[in-house]
């Protein structure tokens, strides 16, 4: 998960925890991460949750790819930490379900997302 470059290197998101079919990733807000009414950019906040879904689910010899995400924004963030911690709920042999929430440093809940993902079968 790691060698993402585009998620860790770009948007500076840091992996803090990895268990099985569980993760928890952060970044700070920056500058860079506003958009045009100067609150942090909802890619931002789908991307740290897209990354902490993917760090949740790859924890199996067969990799796990996301065919489909949704997302709810509840809250805006202008600055400081966010938080994304994400649950595997349901694995079968050829799919992964797992919800995210985002959060602020008071905890505060930014937004909500599932996603699913596909189950490479090792050949």
């Amino acid at each position: 998960m790691l060698a993402d470059k585009f998620i860790c290197n770009l948007l500076g998101v840091e992996l803090l925890e990895v268990g099985v079919g569980t993760a928890r990733a952060e970044l700070t807000v920056k500058p860079e991460h506003m958009n045009g009414v100067g609150v942090c950019q909802g890619g931002v906040l789908f991307s740290l949750a897209d990354f902490a879904f993917a760090a949740a689910c790859n924890y199996a010899e067969e990799p796990v790819i996301g065919i489909e995400v949704s997302i709810s924004y509840c809250k805006t963030v202008k600055s400081g930490k966010i938080v994304a911690e994400a649950k595997e709920i349901s694995r079968t042999r050829t799919t992964a379900l797992a919800e995210m929430r985002v959060t602020d440093e008071a905890g505060t809940l930014l937004c909500v997302a599932r996603g699913r993902g596909y189950v490479l079968q090792a050949r």
